[in-house]
C-alpha cells in the first residue's frame, strides 16, 4: 500500500462517514426535534441544523476511524503474508 493509496481510503471512509453521519442526524432532527433544542444549555439552537451537524461531526470521526483501522487491519495481514512466504 502507497501512502497516497492510506490518504485515498482514510479520507473516502471519513466523507462517506460524514455524508451518512449527517443524513442519521437529519433523520434524528426531523423525528425528535425537542430533544436537539437544548444541547448547548445556554443556547436555544435550531434542531434539525444541530442533529446534522452532531451526526457529521461524529459520522467523520467514526468513519475516520474505520478508515485507519482498515489500513492496519491490511498492513498486519501483509506482514503476516510476507513473513510466512519470505
Amino acid at each position: 500500500m502507497t501512502w497516497k493509496h492510506v490518504l485515498a481510503v482514510v479520507t473516502l471512509c471519513a466523507l462517506t462517514g460524514m455524508v451518512l453521519g449527517g443524513l442519521f442526524g437529519f433523520a434524528a432532527g426531523k423525528m425528535t426535534p425537542d430533544f436537539f433544542t437544548h444541547v448547548i444549555p445556554w443556547h436555544d439552537g435550531e434542531p434539525l441544523g444541530m442533529a446534522t451537524f452532531l451526526g457529521g461531526t461524529a459520522g467523520v470521526l467514526l468513519g475516520g476511524g474505520l478508515g485507519c483501522f482498515a489500513v492496519i487491519v491490511q498492513g498486519i495481514l501483509q506482514w503476516r503474508k510476507r513473513e510466512t512466504t519470505g
